[in-house]
């Protein structure tokens, strides 16, 4: 069901923009790196291709191009998926009722605005996550790592009858008083914060991320 248009509130100057977009284009390029190492390593290798494991001549570096291709078209599907929402749902907001940081202890609270008006047909599904990017050096590849690590993480629920999303969508969290901030000593990597809203629509479900900035209490 296609949403209606509708005068939303005009965002605050704290108001942060959906980034599915954006993180579409990363996928995008992502994909198309390693699509086109596949097929440069395929070329490179096309005279030695052979994937009878039984064979003498069978050539192990052939199942580079292979590795390379499927880690392509895993980062290709996000990449279409991120392009097909942000283009339905392009112009959504969220917008901190006050400033626009928060500190651990304190609440979280604003409002998700939308372009136009949704009609989900379930509920809307809002999730603030803690998440530190650790960095570790692999020893068995002699190269750096990174990998994500969820430290905290909430989600609440809002009834779409009881809203109108043109209007704002509210976002209420209580953030732990002992939950990592940005730049937080305490953390071995780096720690961000994100918030996401999901709910089920015909067609492409409805889904956007924004970054939250999370610091210590200011003394």
């Amino acid at each position: 069901m296609k949403g209606t248009r509708s005068a939303a509130p005009a965002a605050g100057r704290n108001a942060v923009g959906d980034e599915t977009g954006s993180n579409a284009i990363t996928s995008l390029a992502m994909a198309v790196l390693f699509l086109a190492a596949a097929a440069g390593t395929w070329w490179w290798f096309r005279g030695s291709l052979n994937y009878d494991f039984n064979s003498r001549d069978f050539n192990p570096l052939g199942l580079v191009p292979v590795a390379l291709a499927a880690v392509g078209l895993w980062n290709l599907v996000p990449a279409i998926r991120g392009t097909l929402v942000a283009r339905k749902f392009g112009g959504t907001s969220f917008a901190m009722d006050h400033g626009d940081e928060v500190a651990p202890g304190g609440t979280l609270a604003g409002r998700i605005t939308t372009a136009a008006d949704l009609a989900p047909t379930g509920e809307y599904a809002i999730t603030l996550q803690c998440v530190e990017a650790i960095t570790t050096f692999d020893t068995m590849k002699g190269e750096n790592r990174t990998r994500d690590h969820l430290r905290w993480e909430a989600t609440r629920k809002v009834d779409p009858a009881t809203v109108r999303s043109s209007q704002g969508i509210p976002v209420e969290f209580r953030i732990p008083a002992t939950a990592l901030a940005c730049g937080d000593a305490r953390a071995q990597g780096d720690v961000r914060w994100v918030l996401m809203v999901k709910a089920p629509l015909p067609g492409t479900d409805f889904e956007a991320i924004f970054p939250v900035l999370v610091r210590p209490a200011k003394t």
